[in-house]
C-alpha cells in the first residue's frame, strides 16, 4: 500500500503536466463615447474576450496594425471618420476580422452599406446583452 502511494507520487512528479493554452478572442471596440467603451469593455471581458478600446477610427487602424483583432465592434457615428469608413478600411486590410456595427440610429441605407462592406452583424443602441452576445458569437463563426 505504501509502495503504491510512493509510485503515484513519483509518477506525478515525473510526468509533465500539459496545459492547453486557449487564446481568448480579441475584440477592438471603436466608439467615441467613453462611457459606452468602458461598458462594452467590462461586459466583453466578463464574457471571456480580450478587449482593447479606442475613441476614433484612426486610432483603431493604428491598433489593428500593431495587433489585429478577431472582432471589431464599431460605432457608426464617430467624428472625423465614421464607422462605415473604418469598417471598409479594416475589411480591406484585415479580411479575417469580423465586424459588428453599433449605432443609436438605425436606417436601411446604413445597414445595407454595412453588409456590403463586410459587417457580419448590426446592433442598435441601447442593445440587449443577449443580442450583443449573439452578434459576437456569430462573428466568431468562420
Amino acid at each position: 500500500m505504501y509502495a503504491f502511494a510512493a509510485d503515484s507520487v513519483r509518477h506525478a512528479i515525473e510526468t509533465p503536466t500539459v496545459t492547453a493554452s486557449v487564446r481568448r478572442p480579441r475584440v477592438l471596440i471603436a466608439d467615441d463615447e467613453i462611457g459606452m467603451r468602458i461598458l462594452l469593455a467590462r461586459m466583453l471581458k466578463d464574457w471571456g474576450y480580450g478587449v482593447r478600446h479606442v475613441g476614433d477610427a484612426v486610432e483603431a487602424l493604428d491598433v489593428m496594425a500593431a495587433e489585429p483583432a478577431d472582432i471589431l465592434v464599431c460605432d457608426v457615428g464617430m467624428p472625423e471618420h465614421d464607422g462605415l469608413w473604418l469598417a471598409e478600411h479594416v475589411h480591406a486590410r484585415w479580411p479575417a476580422t469580423a465586424i459588428v456595427m453599433c449605432t443609436a440610429h438605425e436606417d436601411s441605407h446604413t445597414v445595407k452599406t454595412s453588409r456590403k462592406i463586410g459587417a457580419v452583424a448590426y446592433v442598435t443602441k441601447p442593445f440587449s446583452q443577449f443580442l450583443l452576445r449573439q452578434a459576437l458569437e456569430r462573428a466568431l463563426v468562420p
